[in-house]
């Protein structure tokens, strides 16, 4: 587009966008080339033309410390977080992914968290619904266009390695309009709980029914300050050390801030300072203020602060995350610095302690997307059927270890347990199979979804909910549970604490939508998405010791249209490849069955 002289009309702080509207600090909500914060982008006609932007990431295991304690970790390009994948709105990503890990011999796959893969289901990463997983020595190119835009996170989804995910993860932003005017984007800020122990041992404490470990550290980008003695513990390195940032007094920052933990739903909260929210996942929203964020895990929020702290206590601040539900869980809150002046290295002051423990999303009313959509009606019965019932299981022996004091979690009865070597998707696509008719073993969960494009369908998730033939115990482990969605954002029409009630009205004009959900504690969320992305795609609880467990099922969305979707890219002969490789590797190693895979898969 040849330069123009631009138009901006002042509107509420922000430009009117108009096709010489460009990005700039008094105008983010414009893009470019007549795109801006308006543009309906879940309509691939509406997303910009872009460039081809490579990555190169190779999986590995080396000793870190990034809270100054030593462990080995599972890490991308030997850096903990993994690099940035950078990428502007309507861009082609491709990204090579190479698994290195041949001293422990595991597979490996990368999950793009929120992208929808719009009918490339066979990208979106996870080994036993996707894909086979990457044999170690080899590799596997990832190739998609994202649709949306907005800050998340890519990781392994590979069992026990997406457990150890606060290692073998990194941050994604995709460069697109904002609903407010800043300055200066600092990026992704990656929020994590941080474990000194290996993934199988800590799962194995949740198996044997134990509640879960409660992490040592927060990291916040990759840094955090665990208190130990190098005298005392060959393990500590004393190079403890806290993230942080310099502001300039009047500048508006913006950040993206992604919960990437194992186990905690934080609260997030800057001292002397108040926040502006602009995006909920991948979902721009209106602009609100706040001064405290739940962030649940799989969660991402876009962040505006303005520097304009008051100095009645210095000019350097804590950045807090502390476990939303209970204090003492992580013995210190603070995760990161503001300092004013990057001249004074002195500890910030600290106000009192917070008091307030609640764990709920924002009120839903704060949650305005943009661009505005209705609900349509739903197209399956939403009936008990269609509840989706978290429980937990100490009974029942698992498909993979036969010790029947085993614990287990569901979210639809059953726990959830998926074939490496044999994914939904090759089930999907085989010769032999007609796709409408696929059968799957029923640990592998599915819900088919055979329905016309463009059609609704309802569901609730609900962690209190008692009939003669639903079982949920209403004495459930208390925590929260963030459901993730893969393929879709879903619109949330109502959700609460207690027991839901059929008397409860849904949200249906323009409700917040998301792809992570928090069902808080004894509580309940009632999602609808739209039927328009064919493939097999995972519901699971990002809890990871819950989604090991078997918190997960898959939604098998218009059957009869994935094979052809596959057929048309040309990919089959390389999925198939890849899984001979899996196989042919598994097989030369003489591992016994089911010695490798201790849990649900994902």
């Amino acid at each position: 587009m040849s330069l123009k002289r631009w138009l901006v009309v002042a509107l509420s702080g922000l430009a009117v966008a108009t096709r010489d509207c460009i990005n700039s600090p008094s105008s983010r909500n414009c893009w470019r080339d007549g795109f801006d914060i308006q543009t309906d982008y879940t309509d691939l006609k509406n997303v910009p033309q872009g460039k081809l932007v490579e990555y190169d990431l190779t999986v590995s295991q080396q000793t870190i410390s990034p809270d100054g304690y030593e462990r080995l970790g599972t890490v991308f390009n030997g850096q903990y977080p993994g690099p940035t994948i950078e990428a502007d709105w309507g861009d082609t990503l491709r990204i090579t992914i190479r698994n290195n890990l041949t001293n422990n011999d595991n597979g490996t796959a990368v999950h793009w968290h929120g992208l929808r893969q719009f009918e490339t289901n066979w990208l979106d990463g996870v080994p036993g619904v996707t894909q086979c997983p990457i044999r170690p020595g080899e590799s596997q190119v990832y190739e998609f266009r994202p649709t949306q835009y907005g800050t998340s996170w890519y990781h392994s989804h590979f069992s026990l390695q997406s457990f150890e995910l606060t290692q073998s993860q990194g941050p994604i932003s995709i460069h697109g309009p904002t609903s407010a005017n800043y300055d200066i984007d600092l990026g992704p800020w990656t929020l994590t709980d941080w474990y000194h122990d290996d993934a199988f041992t800590l799962n194995w404490i949740s198996l044997a029914g134990q509640l879960a470990p409660f992490p040592k550290s927060t990291l916040l980008n990759g840094k955090g300050v665990y208190e130990c003695d190098p005298a005392n513990d060959t393990r500590c390195t004393g190079k403890q050390e806290y993230f942080e940032t310099t502001f300039k007094r009047g500048t508006k920052y913006k950040f993206g801030l992604i919960n990437t933990a194992t186990l905690l739903t934080y609260s997030f909260w800057i001292d002397g300072h108040n926040f502006t929210v602009v995006a909920t996942d991948f979902v721009p929203i209106e602009p609100f203020t706040t001064s405290k964020l739940n962030i649940g895990m799989g969660q991402r929020y876009d962040i505006i602060i303005e520097a304009n702290a008051n100095f009645t206590h210095g000019s350097n601040f804590w950045i807090h995350a502390e476990y939303c539900a209970e204090a003492g869980v992580i013995d210190n809150t603070k995760v990161g610095i503001i300092r004013y002046d990057a001249n004074n290295t002195a500890d910030p002051y600290t106000p009192a302690p917070n008091e307030d423990y609640e764990c709920a999303d924002p009120n839903p009313s704060l949650l305005v997307p943009i661009v505005s959509k209705s609900v349509g009606v739903k197209a399956n019965t939403m009936d008990i059927k269609d509840y989706l019932t978290v429980g937990e299981v100490n009974k029942l022996p698992s498909p993979w270890i036969p010790n029947p004091r085993v614990h287990l979690w569901t979210i639809k009865t059953t726990a959830l347990y998926i074939d490496w070597e044999v994914p939904s998707l090759a089930k999907l696509t085989a010769e032999k199979n007609s796709t409408i008719n696929t059968e799957f073993p029923p640990q592998s969960v599915p819900i088919v979804l055979d329905y016309e494009t463009g059609e609704w369908v309802y569901f609730l998730i609900t962690a209190n909910y008692s009939v003669e033939d639903v079982v949920t115990p209403r004495n459930l482990t208390p925590t929260v549970h963030p459901i993730h969605l893969h393929g879709h954002d879903f619109a949330i029409l109502a959700q609460g604490v207690g027991e839901f009630t059929e008397d409860v009205k849904p949200s249906t004009e323009n409700p917040p939508r998301r792809d992570v959900v928090d069902v808080d504690i004894g509580g309940w969320a009632w999602i609808a998405f739209q039927i328009d992305n064919p493939g097999a795609w995972l519901l699971h609880c990002h809890l990871q010791f819950h989604a090991s467990e078997g918190m997960g099922l898959q939604f098998i969305e218009q059957p009869g249209k994935i094979k052809g979707l596959v057929e048309k890219a040309g990919v089959l002969g390389e999925f198939s490849e890849r899984c001979e490789a899996w196989t042919d590797w598994y097989t030369s190693k003489n591992i016994p069955d089911n010695s490798i895979q201790e849990d649900s898969g994902i």
